[in-house]
């Protein structure tokens, strides 16, 4: 299963740390914190998904699932979006 932290992986190997912020019109700071929580906001994963030409609504939901408290619910999410084979990097 992909996790959205390997899309701002193969997001920094296309642009540095600082274009993509320039882009998304958000603080180095903001993309730092995503680094140490482990994910990135949807808003982030629909934006580069789109660059580096991945879907971007397979990687939004994987996103809005990744913030989920862990629960019912969030496995649920997480095993119909691993159905989903559009989202390889």
């Amino acid at each position: 299963m992909p996790h959205t932290i390997q899309l701002l992986e193969k997001a920094l190997e296309l642009k540095k740390a600082a274009d993509w912020c320039r882009d998304l019109n958000v603080t180095e700071s903001a993309l730092s914190k995503a680094k140490k929580k482990g994910h990135i906001s949807p808003r982030f994963a629909a934006h580069m998904a789109i660059e580096t030409g991945a879907d971007p609504i397979f990687w939004s939901a994987l996103a809005v699932a990744e913030a989920e408290p862990d629960g019912p619910l969030k496995q649920r999410l997480m095993k119909s979006l691993d159905r989903q084979k559009t989202a390889l990097l």
